[in-house]
């Protein structure tokens, strides 16, 4: 094995990755020297299937035992390596020496037979996924599941429908539902259980009853009677039984004076309310029912049927029931009860007897079984067929995931997309490259503000309702701020050149660049003076307008006159004494003195704009999505530059410096003159003058 080689990435040194010889490098190299040791798959952008065969443990990470044990498979099963980076797999390339290359190689070939082309040496990714969509969709998929259309006798297609709509299904690998074999069993096990128990049930040929059918044919009419009245009869009896033990009951049964008094006739639904909780018929110490006397009308229809019943059954006219033949009765339909709660199949039982029968006793179920034991054989098949997949994903893929794992090589590569790329964003006339999903923002940022790197979210949005919203974070990596702030609109485009809507929903402000960083608090300074101007100036604004408002009749001019004069004083003399005081200072002394002071701001700014441009770290924002990161990520201002900058102008383009508006403006506007102006404002003092000298002649008093 040749020595490892590693190249300076921004600050750090990596494993310089670019051969089949540095795959085997890698299962040497210490954990503690990859770039990253763990990866969500959510963020990255490659092929998904690539992504599902990585992570064998289906956790939605793929960590390093992941990546060795697939670089060791893939080293294993080819022999040579040149088409690394492409999706068309050399047949001579397989390892045939490997059983399961061998297994590889001839699936592949098979493939390319069943296709038209069994002379072709090389086979594509997309004849693959074209076989697998075409075995997916066909009626024999290697799932274990049959769908209505796959059988070809309508009657075992049927019977197909009536299993998945009274068992349940499963879906196919072709979207469609369909049974399996434990839904089947399940079927005939239903089935088979309703059967034996509609059987248990019957009257045998010659027989009027059975200790079931205890009434003959019409038991199930009676046990209906019997079971709408049974509760209702059974409260009674232990009414009348608790009135023998104290004859309060009787009283308390019925309806209290209140009750009656609340009682709003009209409302039908309180009426039943109150009539379903009343006895059947009036509570007496006898235990006895009279059929002929006072019954709830909520129950009279039904228990006129159960006398009925009772006087065909002990074939005498009857006027009232006692507790004893009430018990009795019930007793005698035990084992009718218990035969129904032993009761199966009530899955299946809208089928109907004479179905299930049939499917029972006919080979349906053996011709099922025969389409799903089809169905499986080709797992195998398509299991090999997946492999190969496999085999071609990791000859296209896996480079470029090394060296976005082991090795961070392509994310600091302009020349190629790495796999953490969601794609470019175009905002403000600036070009970000730099730009990561992002599947909780709140979590994100407060770890990537750490970082000490400018950083907006943005929302990106399809242009048809039906593409889903996503959100990502973008790093301005150089240059200035600019006019970027939230709710600034951008376009993103995707890497698969799709076009979609930015906006920005949140930032995290930090220095771009050093001139921004010294400018930040000379930029505080002004907004700060300013804020205070501000509010002085509302405050006199305030006052004035108070005293303008309140002022009496006869004093308003005079308020004017005394108010501009004094006001034109004021800033006579403030002119006065500005003019005094610089004519006392020295000129160069203003220069010293403004110069300290700027350089005292100055020196800080730098200072500390240049400790924070120094501390910023790219590797921060990929732990903020999720990944173990081993180096630090500097960002250096000419790295900085590759993920954030400004188009160049097409090659060849020329550049006409004159600008056109400037041009258009001296030919339309007159020369501005600074005499002009002088006198036009001396003119307008000199007019209000006279205006407030002409106000207050009119409204003095006059001397008598």
């Amino acid at each position: 094995m040749e020595k490892f080689t590693f190249r300076n990435y921004g600050g750090s040194y990596q494993l310089k990755i670019q051969s089949s010889e540095d795959f085997e490098k890698i299962l040497s190299l210490d954990e503690a020297l990859w770039a990253a040791t763990s990866i969500p798959i959510d963020i990255l952008n490659c092929d998904k299937a690539f992504l599902h065969y990585l992570d064998t443990d289906k956790n939605g990470r793929i960590r390093t035992d992941e990546i060795k044990n697939a670089v060791r498979w893939f080293l294993k099963i080819l022999k040579n390596y040149e088409n690394i980076g492409k999706d068309i797999l050399k047949l001579e390339s397989i390892n045939i020496e490997e059983p399961e290359g061998n297994l590889i190689r001839k699936t592949a070939e098979r493939i390319l037979k069943n296709t038209g082309i069994p002379e072709s040496k090389e086979i594509s990714l997309s004849r693959v996924r074209d076989l697998q969509k075409i075995m997916a969709d066909a009626g024999a998929n290697g799932d274990g599941v049959i769908t209505p259309d796959t059988a070809k006798e309508p009657e075992v297609s049927q019977l197909i429908s009536l299993i998945m709509s009274s068992v349940g299904s499963v879906q196919d690998k072709s979207g469609k539902p369909g049974i399996n074999q434990e839904i089947l069993e399940e079927f005939f096990n239903q089935a088979k259980g309703y059967i034996e128990w509609i059987n248990e049930g019957k009257i045998p040929e010659g027989e009027e009853k059975t200790e079931i059918m205890v009434y003959g044919k019409q038991t199930e009419e009676i046990f209906k009677i019997m079971k709408e009245v049974e509760e209702k009869i059974d409260n009674y009896f232990l009414l009348c039984g608790l009135a023998k033990i104290d004859e309060r009951v009787i009283e308390h049964a019925k309806l209290k004076q209140k009750e009656l008094e609340e009682t709003t006739f009209e409302e039908k639904q309180i009426l039943f309310e109150k009539l379903n909780r009343l006895p059947l018929a009036p509570v007496n110490k006898e235990e006895i029912l009279n059929f002929d006397k006072e019954i709830n009308i909520l129950y009279r229809e039904k228990i006129e049927k159960l006398k009925s019943v009772l006087e065909k059954i002990y074939g005498e006219e009857i006027s009232s029931l006692t507790k004893e033949r009430w018990e009795n009765f019930k007793n005698s339909l035990g084992k009718y009860r218990e035969w129904l709660k032993r009761k199966k199949g009530e899955k299946v039982e809208s089928i109907g007897e004479e179905k299930l029968k049939k499917y029972i006793e006919g080979n349906y179920k053996e011709k099922i079984e025969e389409l799903i034991r089809k169905d499986l054989e080709v797992a195998e098949e398509i299991r090999n067929i997946q492999t190969l997949e496999k085999l071609i994903l990791y000859q296209r893929y896996l480079l470029d995931f090394l060296n976005n794992s082991v090795s961070f090589s392509n994310v600091y590569d302009p020349t190629v997309k790495s796999l953490y790329e969601a794609g470019t964003l175009i905002i403000d006339g600036r070009k970000i490259t730099l730009t990561i999903k992002v599947t909780n923002r709140n979590i994100h940022k407060k770890i990537s503000q750490k970082s000490n790197v400018f950083l907006m979210y943005l929302l990106i949005t399809g242009k048809e309702d039906k593409e889903k919203k996503f959100e990502v974070v973008a790093a301005l990596t150089s240059g200035e701020v600019g006019r970027l702030g939230i709710g600034k609109r951008g376009v993103f485009f995707t890497n698969d050149g799709k076009e979609w809507d930015a906006e920005i929903v949140d930032m995290i402000v930090n220095p771009v660049g050093l001139l921004e960083a010294i400018k930040s608090p000379f930029i505080r300074l002004a907004e700060n003076i300013k804020r205070q101007v501000e509010k002085f100036a509302k405050a006199k604004q305030k006052k004035v307008e108070t005293a303008v408002v309140s002022p009496t009749g006869s004093g308003i001019a005079r308020d004017l006159m005394v108010g501009g004069g004094v006001a034109i004083a004021a800033i006579g003399s403030s002119f006065a004494y500005i003019t005094k005081v610089f004519s006392q200072v020295k000129f160069i002394h203003i220069l010293i003195t403004v110069g300290v002071i700027g350089t005292l701001i100055l020196i800080p700014s730098m200072i500390v704009g240049f400790i924070k441009l120094r501390r910023r770290d790219l590797s921060i924002i990929f732990e903020a999505s999720g990944c173990a990161i081993n180096l630090r990520m500097r960002l250096t201002t000419r790295l900085g530059g590759i993920f954030t900058f400004k188009p160049p102008f097409p090659k060849g383009s020329k550049k006409e410096k004159g600008d056109i508006l400037k041009k258009f403006f001296k030919q339309t506007q007159k020369v501005f003159s600074w005499k002009r102006f002088l006198i036009i404002l001396l003119i307008g003092i000199f007019l209000f003058l006279c205006f407030l000298f002409f106000v207050y002649k009119t409204t003095a008093p006059q001397s008598i």
